[in-house]
């Protein structure tokens, strides 16, 4: 049996004795991907390893997926990265970014719901982390649905939601974001393709109003789902150590990261597992 410890009360597990380099043997891949589902965030600590041993790594839980990026928003440091790895870091070469997602704080969302086949998971690797900050937080949607008022539930069954998305963008009103949006149309309350479980499927980055609402309406029931969701309780905070491989469900968790010191290295590699079915 796969060896695991609870990081939090709803949200996250840290999976004990796995060293990602190995093969995984079927069995034990399929125990670790059950308590993914169930604890939406997994982590692995003290690893070593390559762009392709990410990308083995990744693929044991899933087909890959591309970064996604298109060239125009491409940073510099990509041309050196497996094409499956997308480089996340706040190093700078001629006072340019050579990674996405540079600085500081960032907003709770799911990664890449303004897509029309949201990807299914993330796998975020630590290769260098600053002395202090830089954590990032998830939130476990199973559990936030299951706690959610009544008048709430109902406000949001059956409706669905419009989401939007700038490159680098970390907050909603980012006036340095880019004119042209990514978007997709999403259900407020998503079903779990494995587990069946209902998860809250909007986040306050990405999601811009629930479709057929006035937008005063829109924006207070949002407001107060966003409240909930983000409540202590159903919170795991990650402090970083370099060799950390943590995988995330992008179908039912959210995550935030929080500011970090400018002066010092965050580095980090991430993969992408591809969707395999349109939320429902």
């Amino acid at each position: 049996m796969v060896a695991f410890e609870k990081l939090s009360q709803h949200t996250g597990a840290e999976i004990r004795g796995i060293d990602l380099r190995q093969p995984l043997d079927r069995d034990v891949a399929k125990q670790i991907y059950d308590i993914f589902v169930e604890h939406c965030v997994i982590l692995f600590r003290d690893q070593d390893l390559s762009q392709d041993e990410l990308v083995r790594a990744s693929a044991n839980f899933g087909n890959l997926a591309a970064p996604g990026r298109p060239a125009e928003f491409r940073p510099s440091g990509m041309a050196e990265m497996n094409p499956q790895v997308m480089l996340i870091t706040n190093i700078r070469e001629d006072g340019k970014p050579i990674g996405a997602l540079p600085d500081g704080e960032m907003w709770f969302h799911h990664d890449t719901i303004h897509r029309e086949l949201p990807t299914k998971a993330t796998m975020l690797y630590s290769v260098q982390v600053p002395t202090y900050g830089g954590e990032t937080v998830f939130s476990n949607l199973f559990a936030a649905y299951e706690a959610l008022p009544l008048e709430l539930k109902q406000a949001l069954e059956g409706r669905q939601a419009l989401n939007a998305y700038s490159f680098n963008s970390t907050y909603k009103d980012d006036a340095n974001a880019v004119a042209a949006r990514n978007h997709a149309i999403h259900p407020a309350i998503r079903t779990h393709e494995d587990s069946k479980r209902k998860a809250i499927y909007v986040n306050r980055l990405m999601t811009q109003q629930l479709v057929g609402l006035p937008e005063d309406e829109s924006r207070d029931i949002l407001e107060r789902v966003f409240d909930h969701i983000e409540q202590p309780e159903f919170l795991y905070e990650h402090a970083w150590r370099k060799g950390d491989a943590l995988m995330w469900d992008n179908r039912s968790s959210i995550h935030a990261r929080k500011d970090f010191p400018a002066d010092q290295i965050r580095l980090m590699w991430r993969t992408v597992i591809a969707g395999e079915t349109r939320p429902f």
